[in-house]
Order: structure tokens, then sequence, then C-alpha cells
């Protein structure tokens, strides 16, 4: 049963809006279709509209053959279809959308929660808005956004970055639909994401309490500023990370079985130079 946003219903018509399109082969229709990522709400006249916060004054009025956005109310979905007409009415832009997909965006249907504000890695770095889905997580902040899946092909994950902009939705650039690819693990094993800092990522390898490789990547410059083997205990503050690596080779101190001879370091995210910070000592 369709159902329609019936307040606009006689406007629509009176404007000789067309729910088909004679003529149209089917690859043109598909080079027409949208994607809207927002939600479905029940006017109080009983009819459907769909809004999303990417586009701020505009009105989706959803036609839906097969009625399956009544089971879809005041949740947050991807709507994909085609727009068949765009009125201006009182300040508000109405455009009456022919439904082609529906798909639900929320955790009762196994698609994702959304956590803002959340740390994500390494003490110190930036706050993410996370959005957790059944087969990945993402990792969203105002100018880049992480994103963790599982690796269909063997065990581990693959890690994907990719910068965006404002008008991007964070729905889309998690999906990896929008945004501008720029970094990638294709089977990250035990690599793991580990926070991001300005325009620098960091990304362990390994278990986190124990000796493991720490990675950065300055995502601006396009270019890897670390690639060491540290102590647990590294962190973020003003500016450059803080970190104790394992001395590699050269003059160490003589430690006892079982530890290992560290060097306490000190990396400037800006310049991407790193420096010794203290005195070498063994761990644990």
């Amino acid at each position: 049963m369709r159902r329609m946003f019936t307040r606009f219903m006689a406007l629509a018509f009176a404007l000789g809006v067309c729910l088909a399109l004679p003529g149209a082969g089917e690859a043109q229709e598909e080079t027409r279709k949208t994607t809207v990522y927002g939600m479905l709400r029940q006017t109080p006249q009983g009819g459907i509209e769909l809004t999303s916060t990417q586009e701020p004054g505009v009105v989706y009025v959803p036609f839906d053959p097969g009625s399956i956005m009544d089971s879809l109310l005041d949740i947050k979905v991807r709507v994909r279809g085609v727009v068949r007409e765009s009125v201006a009415r009182y300040g508000t832009t109405y455009k009456v959308l022919a439904v082609d997909e529906v798909t639900p965006m929320t955790a009762e249907y196994g698609a994702t929660t959304i956590e803002r504000g959340k740390a994500a890695g390494l003490p110190g770095t930036d706050l993410a808005e996370v959005h957790a889905y059944h087969d990945r997580t993402c990792y969203f902040y105002p100018r880049y956004a992480v994103v963790e899946t599982l690796a269909s092909y063997s065990d581990g994950h693959v890690l994907r970055v990719s910068g965006h902009t404002a008008a991007d939705s964070p729905d889309a650039v998690c999906e990896l639909a929008q945004g501008r690819p720029l970094f990638e693990i294709p089977n990250g094993g035990d690599f793991a994401f580990a926070g991001l800092s300005g325009d620098t990522l960091f990304v362990a390898n390994g278990t986190a309490d124990a000796l493991h490789g720490l990675m950065a990547v300055n995502l601006a410059a396009e270019k890897q500023t670390l690639d060491a083997t540290v102590i647990p205990g590294a962190k973020v503050a003003a500016g450059r990370l803080d970190y104790a690596e394992k001395i590699e080779s050269g003059r160490k101190p003589s430690c006892p079985a079982g530890k290992t001879a560290t060097r306490p370091m000190r990396l400037d995210l800006k310049t991407g130079k790193t420096a010794p910070a203290g005195k070498d000592s063994c761990w644990p």
C-alpha cells in the first residue's frame, strides 16, 4: 500500500508530479538514483516524510510501493530512489522520492550504534564518534574516518582511513561510499587502530600490555613518521607522542635475563622528528 505525505498530496498532483518515468531505460534510471541518510517519521496526517541532517530545509516525500517504510519509522535509515519532483513552499523544499530500497541503520537491525565523544586508542588522542556495526567499527572525526572491518578471507581485519568534508554524510563515509581514501592495510592481522591526533594516525601491532609495534602516519603529508617496537605506556600530550622503544642496536644498558633495554623517546607530531627524552632503562 502506498503511503504519502498527505498535506503535500494536493500540491504535488497540482504540479503534475508523475510517479512513473515513461520511456526511460534501466541504465538511465540507475544514474538518476540518489541516496539519502536520514529518518522516516509519520506526520500528524498519517503520511510519511524523510529528513536528513545533511540537507536542512529539505523534506523528502517518499513513495514506497512495497509499503516497508511503516516498519522503519523513527530510526536511522538509508533510502535509495529517484527524485521525481522538487517544490519550494514556505521556505522548505519538498522532494517527491520514488523509493527503490530502504535499509535500516540501527542496532536492533544488526547495523550500527553511535557513541559520541569516545576515547579511542592511546591516551591523549582525539575523541571520536564511534559507529559500531556488526562487522566493522568506524571512528569518525571532523576531517578523517577510520574503518576497521573483519576480513572475510582470513583472520584479522582490514584497516581503511579516508578524508572527508563537512558536506559528507557520516553514515556514507563509514560505509566507504563517500570520502577520499588515504591509507589502507588490506589484512590487518594483529594491526589495530591506536588513535588519531590532528593529522597523525597511530596503528599498533601486537598486544598492548607487552612489547608491540607502534606506527605513526601523517595523513596530511601522506608520510610515515614512526615505526618502532615499544613498551606499554605511550601517550599523546601537547602535540607530541611520548613513548619508550626497544633499543635494537648501539649502546644500551646491560639488562638481566627476561628484561629489555628501552629508551624514552618523543615524536613531534608536527615535524615528524623523534628525539631521546630521558635515560635508558630495563623493562619490565
